[in-house]
This record gives C-alpha cells, structure tokens and sequence, in this order.
C-alpha cells in the first residue's frame, strides 16, 4: 500500500506540472467561455444551453485528456528506459500499474473539478442551482473517464503503439455510445458471423448508456438504484481492464 501511496503521490504531480495537462484545462476554461457566449442566443433559454453545453465541454476534455495520458503512461517509461530503474527497486509490477493510473485519473478528476467550479459558477448568474444533480452528472462522467482511462491503458499494453492504442480506444469510445444499437442490429441479423461480431464488439466496447445522468436534466430524476448500477458497472469494467493490464505487465521483460 505504501508503494502504491508513492507513485500515486509520484504520477499525480508530474501530470499536474505536464504541460499537456495544463493545456487541456486551459482549452476547457475557454470552450465553458465559448459556451458562455452561444448561451446568449439562447434567451429564455440560456440556463439549459449553458448546462448543457459546459457538462459536454468538461466530459469531452476529460475524455481526451485521459486516453492520452493513460496510452503514454507506460509506453513512455518502456521507450526512454527509464522503466528498467524503476522496478530494479524492490516494486511490485502491480502496485506500480496501479498507483500510475490511480495517480492519472486523479490528475484528470482536478482538471474536472476546476472546470466545474467555473461551470457552477457561470450557472449561478443565471440563477440555476441545483447541485445534488450537478455532482451526479459529474460523478458519472468521472466514471466514464475511469472507465476509459482502464481501456487505454489495457489497450497501450496490448498493441505496444500508441498510435494503434489510441486508434482502437477512439473506436471502443465511439462504439459505447451505441451498444444499444449493436446488440438490436445483432437480434435482427440474419448471418451467425456478423451476429457474434456484433455481439462479441457489444460486450467489449464500454457501454456508457449506464452513465448518461443528463439525460434526466429535463425529466423525472432517475431511482438511487441508476446511480449505484452505474457505480458498480464502473468499478467492474475498470477492474476487469486493470487485472487484464496487471497480467500483460507481467509478462513484459524488463
């Protein structure tokens, strides 16, 4: 544990101090200004724009951001060998794995958070406050980036390429969005091979409709029991995409 505690303590400052991070929460601040700005045309309307418009800002940068840390975090170490000082210290390859990534997506949850705080602030001049709502939405995008974050980093393990890991996380990110589709289309097909694609790529890929909370803005809030689902899947597809990771690294020779 006190490994762990280390490198988390490790990675959480050096993407802090990364200019990669900071970029991206810059970019962030302005697209919510951006936001600020298309809201105005919104009249009546410009609380619902501004909502909506800043919570897809902060999920699109966190995305982002968390699949380009996530795919470098070892490939990086491994290309500059600098992984080979690293563990011919008494360091277990698993507690290593996990305090990098631990370390990552808290990175990534700051950037959230200060974006955040701008959004509910801009929000609170035009007089929309709710935010018992406002934290589950954002709870569930941290669990889509986590979820994510996992799938990058088992990808970038996997296909030692970033170019590809990060080809194939965009394509899993794009497919999650509609595992819906995929397993009806598998219902209605007529072809056993297209009908296990299509259902194998299902079940792969993340299915985030667990984690569209704003999908309620504007209807009855959803049971307690949507939101531990969507915590309890969460934790899973990140676990299961970790211990994947753990074996994988492993494996490698160093």
């Amino acid at each position: 544990m006190q490994t762990i505690s280390a490198v988390f303590s490790y990675t959480f400052k050096e993407h802090v101090r990364h200019k990669a991070w900071l970029t991206a929460a810059l970019f962030g601040l302005v697209l919510l200004g951006g936001a600020l700005i298309v809201s105005a045309l919104g009249a009546d309307e410009r609380a619902r724009l501004m909502l909506d418009l800043g919570l897809a800002a902060i999920e699109a940068i966190a995305l982002i951001s968390i699949v380009f840390l996530t795919v470098n975090l070892i490939l990086s170490e491994i290309e500059s060998r600098a992984i080979f000082l690293i563990l011919s210290h008494p360091v277990r390859r698993a507690d290593y794995l996990l305090g990098r990534f631990l370390g990552t997506v808290a990175a990534v949850a700051l950037g959230m958070a200060a974006m955040a705080l701008m959004h509910a602030a801009l929000l609170g001049l035009y007089g929309w406050w709710e935010p018992g709502r406002y934290l589950a939405a954002l709870a569930c995008m941290l669990g889509k980036t986590a979820v994510m974050g996992s799938l990058s980093l088992l990808l970038s393990l996997a296909l030692t390429s970033e170019a590809a890991a990060m080809a194939f996380a965009v394509f899993l990110w794009m497919l999650g969005h509609f595992s819906s589709e995929m397993r009806f289309l598998a219902d209605r097909s007529g072809s056993a091979f297209l009908k296990t694609a299509l259902i194998a790529f299902s079940h792969a890929a993340p299915d985030f409709a667990h984690f569209n909370y704003r999908d309620f803005w504007h209807a009855p809030e959803p049971a307690a029991g949507w939101l531990a689902w969507a915590a309890v899947y969460a934790l899973a597809y990140t676990g299961a995409c970790l211990a994947l990771s753990v074996q994988l690294f492993e494996q490698k020779e160093f």
